[in-house]
């Protein structure tokens, strides 16, 4: 595939390039530069040279003329499935939501609704331009299932509970899973995903950090989301919720930190140096009223961050365009400084994620780079006139500018049309299947969130 004449945005670098070409073989990014047609050298030939650079077919020719070429985002934290619970549990403080709504409802959520709701939130990240999702759930082959289907790129993590009498058998379940479904689709890779730490006992966090180093995989675990965790964890352990992660091992590069919202600065300290990386969730805190100056802190630190939608019953959309947003926002408004939060900071948020998930180059436009790319219209009332293109990036671009999205080297939505999946069957079956999940059926939450 060849892109031509086109503006290329590197999110990593805040980097404009204008009129170039961009070349796509094998799921990356095999050259950039000027009039890259006929198998020139130079600054745009292939690495290695000697290769014309034009597709075989003129299909594979894509006019760029006035069109944004920018890397596809990451959403560095997700329940996707829950996208069957959005505004199931709105206005209500986190005790609440969980105990009298979320881990009620997740009780009725089959397999079936997994891989429905994975399915759906597929849908809504690539149309909106999300490329790739680091996702943290249960009945995760039919997760698989599903981001095998949709085309975007993933991993994959098993939620796990410590406690509770099914605690070593859902933690075998998912290494059981873990050991199977590696390498399977080059798309989408795995982790363990032990819950948190206010959910997982020592000896079993240590058990987990045992298996990753074996398995080789990574770990995706909830922290220090809100202001109790960190309180009952120092009463109960005499640490910090971060610095029971260092001590069990878990703490260590790779490991994702869904939140890491109170984190001390200690515990950033801690972060930086184990070089873990945080899935910053801006709209969630925001949801819940909670508002703190997590990510200028973490940034000075040197920390890698990525930006989360977290689950859609508590941020209600998928849209990492909307969390970048939100997130610089969140900065200003938590620093009492409108020079918080700028732009050169935030934009390489939006593909920070893949960074965090190991993957080089990611978020830049360059030969090696995944081609996971969007095109973008800014030819609409909203993203002129351009004083500031990242700004308009930032702040003023919504979905219906978004035309093309390509995973891997391969389009997945064209003229802001999915290609991959049938949303009217999807949204006939979510119908169907979304009536019973609010019922309550007896027997309790699944858990029990405890603010005491």
């Amino acid at each position: 595939m060849l892109i031509r004449n086109v503006t290329a945005l590197s999110c990593a670098s805040v980097d404009v390039r204008t009129e170039v070409d961009v070349l796509i073989r094998n799921g990356k990014i095999a050259a950039v530069g000027k009039d890259l047609e006929g198998g020139k050298t130079g600054k745009g030939s292939v690495p290695g040279g000697g290769k014309p650079v034009r597709p075989e077919t003129d299909e594979q020719v894509i006019d760029g003329t006035g069109r944004y070429l920018m890397p596809g985002l990451v959403n560095t934290h997700a329940h996707t499935a829950m996208t069957l619970l959005r505004g199931s549990a709105e206005d209500a403080v986190p005790e609440d939501w969980f105990n009298k709504y979320i881990w009620m409802y997740e009780r009725n959520l089959t397999p079936d609704g997994v891989y429905l709701g994975s399915l759906l939130g597929a849908a809504e990240m690539l149309r909106a331009g999300v490329t790739t999702v680091a996702d943290h759930y249960f009945s995760m082959e039919r997760v698989f299932q599903a981001f095998e289907e949709s085309g975007i790129r993933a991993n994959l993590a098993w939620a796990v509970f410590g406690v509770g009498e099914q605690a070593d058998a859902q933690l075998e379940r998912a290494l059981a899973f873990s050991a199977d479904y590696s390498g399977r689709n080059s798309r989408i890779s795995i982790s363990l995903g032990p819950h948190s730490p206010y959910l997982c006992p020592d000896d079993f966090l240590k058990r987990v950090a045992e298996a990753s180093e074996k398995l080789k995989l990574p770990m995706h675990i909830h922290v220090s989301e809100e202001p109790d965790q960190v309180r009952r964890s120092l009463a109960d352990r005499g640490k910090t919720p971060v610095q029971v992660l260092a001590d069990t091992g878990v703490l260590r590069p790779g490991t994702i930190l869904a939140h890491a919202y109170h984190a001390t600065d200690e515990d950033l300290d801690l972060i930086a140096d184990r070089q873990s990386g945080i899935a910053h969730c801006a709209k969630t805190y925001l949801k819940f009223g909670d508002v703190k100056d997590l990510a200028p802190r973490a940034l000075k630190n040197g920390i890698r961050i990525g930006l989360g939608s977290d689950g859609a019953a508590s941020n209600n959309t998928m849209n990492i365009f909307e969390v970048g947003r939100d997130a610089a926002l969140l900065a200003k408004a938590s620093s009492g400084s409108a020079e918080s939060g700028k732009i050169e900071e935030m934009i390489p948020l939006l593909c920070g994620g893949g960074r965090v998930l190991g993957t080089k180059q990611y978020g830049d436009i360059v030969p090696g780079a995944p081609a996971d790319l969007l095109l973008i219209n800014p030819e609409t009332a909203n993203m002129q006139p351009v004083h500031n293109i990242w700004a308009n990036i930032l702040y003023s671009l919504c979905e219906r500018n978004i035309e093309k999205v390509i995973v891997d080297g391969r389009v997945v939505v064209h003229e802001g049309r999915l290609l991959t999946v049938d949303i009217d069957d999807l949204f006939h079956e979510i119908a169907e299947h979304g009536s019973s999940l609010l019922k309550d059926r007896g027997g309790g939450p699944m858990q029990t969130y405890d603010n005491k």
